[in-house]
């Protein structure tokens, strides 16, 4: 059997790890398409995990945190 590509969707930094050793450079790229698709798609919960890991990946501050 084959292993998975991405880990489970519920652990960001998997995740995150993940988008990483899959884009490289590119990985919050690709993260910013996958939460704009979920945007597109009306799915608010997939679409706030996405801009999630994309703050991790830039190094952003956390909606909460007064930004």
């Amino acid at each position: 059997m084959m292993k998975a590509i991405w880990p489970e969707p519920s652990d960001p930094e998997s995740m995150m790890e993940a988008a990483i050793d899959l884009f490289g450079d590119e990985a919050a790229t690709a993260v910013a398409h996958c939460g704009l698709e979920a945007w597109t798609d009306g799915r608010a919960d997939d679409f706030a995990f996405w801009v999630d890991i994309f703050r991790s990946l830039t190094g952003m501050t956390s909606a909460g945190a007064g930004n």
